[in-house]
């Protein structure tokens, strides 16, 4: 049996105690690879000499280069490999510094405030390593012929996210997410193939595939006979009259009510020509597909917004719900936008659930929100969802 190989580790601190320390830590991890760097510079050195990089920790706070310019450039790079950023300084700078990880194209982000809790690092830092592990998920997407390949072999498949109501302690909704059981590579995650099929006018071909094989397991798997299904759509395919006509029809002749269809849209998506994303939205809502606006609260969005689109659902990001526990600004923006979503009576989902205290608090001080996260269930294929209905943690805890 062929060994794994050593997750690399690149760790970039100017502080000589804090990088021993924090060497030492990583170095528990079995099979890691550390390897050193006193300022961003250096650090960006390494990185370009490592074939494959799985996770970089850096200080923000760095002589020369720092770690948020060390951070633009690890995003230039063909891998992207997951990120922890440590910072002395404000709760709300390292929050904005994850954003600006995210919206540079990093997945895998974790953030930790000094003095480092030991115990806690070594969690963070172990969920990272898992993530590649997971699902191949890097930045750059494969050639079209490999992918238009897949699709004709019937490689691509929906894996599935439950969303629980833990005051019921049982899932009520599963996120349909895109994977490509790619015959060599594995299982390879949407940030292969998304984009390239997007640009090349094909992401129709793969949503097809995904909505028929998920309407068919709302009705015929025995676990799923109650649950909501969501689906992400698309910049293109919103635009797409005949798609969303077709989805009208595959739902219908499945005899499934068309409010156990939630449609995803993104921020961004729904105030780009907002006129016709709304008269689309409105035509959607009147055939009873239920509307969720996803990644909200990082976005744009305003109160007039939220108003004037016919959504039944919000899905707050997980920028807002990672470390909420301890996060008093996370705490009050949730607080604030739940009391707006109760007021106008929209469903409510807290995506990003990784944390036990996260949970603890949501349960404590929002058992009306709905939750989604790897300490739930991670996405996994239809034939093992019925094991994941409840939550595994056993955290239900009933408000």
């Amino acid at each position: 049996m062929t060994s794994k190989p050593p997750r690399q580790i690149l760790l970039a601190e100017d502080s000589s105690s804090q990088r021993n320390l924090l060497k030492a830590l990583c170095q528990q991890i079995p099979n890691a690879v550390v390897h050193e760097a006193a300022d961003g510079s250096w650090a960006f050195q390494l990185s370009r000499q490592i074939p494959k990089l799985d996770l970089v920790i850096t200080d923000l706070n760095m002589p020369g280069m720092d770690g948020i310019e060390l951070v633009e450039h690890l995003s230039r790079q063909p891998h992207i490999p997951s990120l922890m950023l440590i910072s002395g300084h404000s709760p709300e700078l390292l929050a904005n510094s994850v954003r600006a990880a995210q919206e540079l194209g990093f997945t895998g982000i974790g953030h930790l405030a000094k003095p480092i809790d030991d115990d806690l690092f070594l969690t963070e830092i172990t969920r990272l390593l898992d993530v590649p592990q997971d699902i191949i998920d890097n930045k750059s997407s494969l050639p079209l012929i490999d992918i238009i390949t897949g699709l004709a072999h019937n490689q691509f498949c929906a894996f599935y996210q439950p969303i629980y109501d833990l005051r019921q302690g049982k899932a009520v909704q599963i996120e349909a997410l895109a994977r490509w059981r790619h015959p060599t590579m594995g299982i390879l995650g949407p940030n292969q193939f998304i984009g390239m099929l997007e640009h090349e006018g094909f992401i129709s071909l793969l949503t097809h595939r995904i909505v028929q094989t998920s309407l068919d397991l709302l009705i015929r798997g025995p676990d799923t006979q109650d649950l909501r299904l969501s689906i992400n759509l698309s910049r293109r395919l919103l635009d797409d009259r005949e798609f969303l006509d077709w989805l009208v029809e595959q739902v219908s002749s499945r005899g499934l009510a068309f409010d156990r269809i939630v449609l995803e849209i993104t921020e961004t998506m729904a105030f780009t020509n907002f006129g016709h994303t709304l008269a689309t939205l409105l035509r959607l809502r009147m055939r009873g597909f239920e509307l969720s606006l996803d990644d909200f609260g990082t976005g744009h969005t305003t109160l007039e917004h939220i108003k004037n689109l016919p959504l039944t659902e919000l899905k707050f990001d997980r920028i807002l719900i990672k470390d909420i526990h301890r996060d008093a600004r996370s705490q009050s923006i949730i607080a604030g936008m739940a009391n707006i979503a109760r007021e106008l009576g929209l469903r409510m989902v807290a995506e990003g659930i990784d944390d036990t205290q996260d949970l603890d608090y949501l349960c404590a001080h929002h058992p009306d929100i709905e939750l989604q996260g790897f300490l739930l269930c991670k996405p996994v294929p239809a034939e093992e969802l019925g094991k994941h209905i409840f939550p595994s943690c056993q955290a239900s805890r009933r408000a």
